[in-house]
């Protein structure tokens, strides 16, 4: 028998011996002498016995004691209890680090805590920095007469006599206004333009030897209206001034935006002196605000005086001078805001033609295009939650010339042309460096009540030159229109607009016309302008505004 197997089956002999021997002996026999276990092997077989008996041979005598069972168990135990040790050790470590990182986690639950609020409100605080807007002007307007005259509103051009029901869709203004709050009482705002750019690719002329190239295409440009810094807490340290801003940069000025507001009804059409040729928007500096008195803080008074460029926010600037602008409203019995009541208004502006200093000119003009501007306007007006009036008189000095009176629509100036006779009497009555300006105009409007429907209308009569005996553009324009609010943000208007240049038709001596123009006394001409008073013009506007 091979002697691994031997012993291995020797273990187990003996291990089973020893479990029924110790089952045999009482608990009082250990304290006896141990007893000894004799075994006795059968060497012809190999079997192993534990009695003597024939053939057999005493293999070997074994203390009982040796073979203790709970000798046994006790090492399991004492190596079961090392393990549990161990293992208890790695629990409480565990234990440890978790109690660690519930302590780290609360921490980072605090520091979650605090930074939450402060990020919310930076995120807050951002979005209150910024505001986008927008402002879309477009219409449909169709002719039942055509004729020469300003422009109604923005980028808009209508076909000379003899195109009735002309008509057309337009956007006359895509604005999206960027406004930015860094701090407190500081706005910086950007206003971005898109218009159609009309011309023929000729440079134009700037001073007396200087061209610039042109880019005119008749393709949709993009354009600065405004942009500017606006600051409202200059004047803090003064009660009644609380509140009043300085801005600097491309700004609206001080009257065309204020009486556009006054008003209402910009999105249908021009107001007066913007009609006339002043523009709503031009590069400087200005003051502007209300002055409030007493316990109730009304307002008394709302001014606003500025220092431009002669040039609008549109056109380049060439003279080395600057105009200045202001407007003074008057409140008798204060007003809760900004047009409550009865008020009264005066605006004065004085500037020059936007020529460069070395300009010379040429006969028969001379130096007209430099000539000083004086613009005036004295009104009357009242508004309420229901309706509004208000009474206009201008007056001018130089501040309507024949690109005025013809930004709409002209005569053309090609050889033959009918209405060439226009171009001659606009240039010399109206851009001689010494022409005066008159106009009268009611405004108004009425809301009827519990309907979204406002009426409104507007009535001008305006003089070009007061000095010409009877001036063939001398114009009545009037409109009428009802306005239907959607919503806050869209609302329409249908309308009707014209204009009439009211004389009766007559003819004009080319002597009469050159009378006013200096250095031509001595030619005064033979010629005679027949059918000197151009047509009407009338027409249906259906308007909209977006304002955002």
């Amino acid at each position: 028998m091979n002697s691994s197997i031997f012993r291995i089956a020797l273990r187990g002999i003996l291990t089973a011996l020893v479990l029924t021997t110790v089952s045999r002996f009482p608990a009082h026999a250990q304290t006896s002498p141990a007893p000894l276990l004799k075994l006795y092997v059968d060497p012809s077989t190999g079997q192993v016995f534990t009695r003597p008996g024939a053939g057999r041979a005493l293999l070997a005598e074994v203390p009982v004691s040796a073979l203790d069972t709970g000798a046994i168990e006790r090492n399991i135990e004492r190596k079961t209890q090392v393990q549990l040790d161990a293992n208890q050790r790695q629990i409480q470590q565990l234990v440890r680090q978790n109690a660690t990182l519930e302590q780290s986690n609360a921490a980072l639950q605090r520091q979650v805590a605090e930074i939450e609020p402060a990020w919310r409100s930076y995120v807050n605080e951002f979005e209150k920095k910024f505001r986008v807007g927008a402002l879309v002007y477009a219409d449909w307007r169709m002719y039942t007469h055509t004729t020469f005259q300003p422009q109604e509103l923005e980028s808009i051009n209508t076909p000379g006599p003899q195109n009735n029901l002309y008509n057309s869709f337009d956007i006359t203004r895509a604005y999206l206004n960027f406004y930015f709050f860094p701090s407190e009482g500081l706005t910086a705002r950007v206003t971005p333009d898109v218009y159609r750019a009309i011309g023929n690719g000729t440079n134009p002329a700037i001073g007396h030897g200087t061209t610039f190239a042109s880019n005119l295409d008749g393709s949709l440009n993009l354009r600065l209206k405004y942009a500017y810094i606006d600051y409202n807490k200059l004047f803090d340290f003064i009660r009644p001034m609380k509140g009043n801003s300085i801005q600097a940069g491309a700004v609206p000025n001080v009257f065309i935006p204020w009486s556009e507001d006054l008003f209402g009804f910009r999105y249908v059409t021009l107001g007066p002196w913007n009609y006339y040729g002043l523009s709503s928007g031009q590069l400087g500096i200005q003051v502007t605000g209300p002055l409030k008195f007493g316990e109730k803080q009304l307002q008394y008074i709302d001014y606003g005086l500025g220092v431009y460029n002669n040039a609008s926010y549109r056109t380049y600037e060439q003279t080395n001078t600057k105009q200045f602008m202001s407007r003074i409203s008057v409140y008798p019995f204060g007003a809760k805001w900004r047009f409550d009541g009865l008020g009264f208004t005066w605006f004065y502006d004085y500037g020059y033609g936007n020529v460069a200093p070395d300009y010379q000119g040429t006969a028969p003009f001379f130096q007209a295009p430099q000539a000083h501007i004086m613009r005036q306007a004295i009104m009357a007006h009242y508004t309420n939650y229901r309706w509004g009036l208000i009474f206009e008189y201008d007056f001018g000095h130089n501040a309507f010339n024949s690109s005025n009176l013809f930004s709409g629509s002209a005569p053309s100036t090609a050889a033959g042309s009918p209405y060439i006779n226009f171009n001659t009497m606009a240039t010399g009555f109206l851009n001689n460096g010494r022409s005066t300006q008159q106009g009268f105009d009611v405004m108004g409007h009425y809301h009827i009540p519990h309907t979204p429907f406002t009426a409104f209308g507007l009535f001008q009569w305006f003089e070009p030159n007061t000095q010409v005996n009877t001036n063939p553009f001398d114009f009545q324009r009037w409109i009428v229109g009802i306005q239907w609010q959607y919503n806050e943000y869209l609302r329409f208007a249908l309308d009707t607009q014209n204009l009439s240049y009211y004389h009766d038709q007559f003819n004009v001596s080319e002597s009469y016309v050159n009378s006013f123009v200096p250095g031509l006394f001595k030619a005064p001409g033979t010629k005679v302008i027949s059918n000197a008073v151009p047509v009407d013009d009338h027409s249906i506007f259906l308007n909209m505004e977006f304002n955002y």
